[in-house]
C-alpha cells in the first residue's frame, strides 16, 4: 500500500471512510483498523468533535496533535492524561490537566450511552 497523502483526521472520521468503502477492496491494515475503530471509537459526532478541539485549543501547551490524541482517548482520569504525554517534550500542570480533564468528562461518550 503506498501513501498518497497525509492528515490528522478525527477517529470517527477514519471508521466513515473505511466503512464506505467495500471489505473486499480493503488492505490487511485498513480492516484491522476498521475493527479497532468500530470497538474504540469513543465520540462519533464530528460536530462535537470540533468543538471540544476548540476548547482544547485554548490550552496553550496543546499542541494539534496532542488534541487529536486527547479526542481518541477521551481521557477521564489524571493518569490516562498523563499517559497520554509521556512520550511528550510538554510538562503539563496541574490546572491544564484539569481543564483537560473537565473538557473531556463534558463529552458523551459511545460507552456512556
Amino acid at each position: 500500500m503506498e501513501v498518497v497523502d497525509e492528515e490528522t483526521v478525527y477517529p470517527v472520521e477514519a471508521l466513515q471512510l473505511l466503512e464506505e468503502r467495500d471489505e473486499d477492496e480493503l488492505e490487511h491494515e485498513q480492516l484491522i483498523a476498521l475493527e479497532n475503530l468500530s470497538r474504540h471509537c469513543k465520540v462519533r459526532d464530528l460536530d462535537t468533535l470540533e468543538e471540544i478541539h476548540g476548547e482544547l485549543s485554548e490550552i496553550d501547551s496543546l499542541k494539534d496533535k496532542h488534541i487529536f490524541k486527547l479526542l481518541e482517548v477521551v481521557p477521564q482520569h489524571e493518569s490516562t492524561v498523563r499517559a497520554v504525554f509521556q512520550k511528550e517534550r510538554i510538562k503539563l500542570e496541574d490546572e491544564e490537566i484539569e481543564e483537560i480533564l473537565d473538557i473531556c468528562q463534558s463529552i458523551e461518550t459511545e460507552e456512556q450511552e
